[in-house]
């Protein structure tokens, strides 16, 4: 069974390029969602995508100048099956219809969209996102991160997390390949968290998870590799 109150823990990818109708979509958007990355173009659209691990439904219209919609799904396609993508448009034409068939899209919707067709649709990737368990994100071998139950699935048992090691995970996760610096997870934990206790931390987590995938780099941070 899925909800609308399950979209406060998921991150959407909304691209359009009518400045007004972004804007206006966009704050609805994030009354329903954790967070919204808004693009005003198909390039825009692409680049978001691609700088950020947190995405979990896509939400394209059609006509955007040099880079449609269909173009940007079609990217994305070439390396995720999964995640639920979803085309509107002003106009409805036989040759997108089609194009949209190929890529298995969640929905084809044309403007003006109401907020009833929103929402339904917005429950219809909720079952993509279940059925095909996309929220589960890989730690490392064996090790995964379950963000809807804020729990580590380690050799197929349940690891509970304090706050501060959820916190951490979903950072290393979000930001993956990168090295955080301490000053970044002392802004998620807490400005008052010290260095000290940043390290205690994280120390706990690795040796809870027993996860090789976690890095300490001496004097700067952490790696999630």
């Amino acid at each position: 069974m899925v909800h609308l109150d399950d979209l406060k823990n998921l991150s959407i990818l909304y691209a359009d390029d009518d400045d007004i109708l972004r804007v206006s979509t966009a704050s609805t958007l994030g009354t329903l969602f954790n967070n919204v990355y808004s693009a005003k173009n198909g390039a825009d659209a692409m680049t978001l995508y691609e700088n950020h691990h947190d995405i979990h439904i896509i939400m394209l219209d059609i006509k955007m100048g040099s880079m449609s919609g269909i173009e940007v799904a079609k990217h994305i396609r070439r390396t995720n099956q999964d995640i639920p993508i979803f085309l509107v448009s002003s106009y409805t034409e036989v040759h997108d219809l089609l194009e949209s068939i190929k890529l298995h899209l969640v929905n084809y919707l044309q403007k003006p969209v109401t907020f009833k067709q929103l929402t339904d649709v917005f429950l219809e990737c909720l079952r993509v996102i279940q059925e095909k368990n996309i929220l589960v994100q890989r730690l490392c071998d064996e090790i995964s991160y379950d963000p809807r139950a804020k729990e580590v699935i380690s050799h197929g048992r349940c690891i509970t997390l304090s706050k501060n090691e959820i916190f951490a995970i979903e950072l290393l996760l979000e930001q993956r390949g990168c090295v955080i610096p301490y000053h970044t997870f002392a802004h998620v934990m807490g400005d008052d968290v010290s260095e000290i206790a940043i390290k205690n931390t994280m120390s706990r987590l690795r040796k809870k998870l027993n996860c090789t995938s976690i890095h300490n780099i001496a004097t700067i941070g952490y790696k999630l590799s």
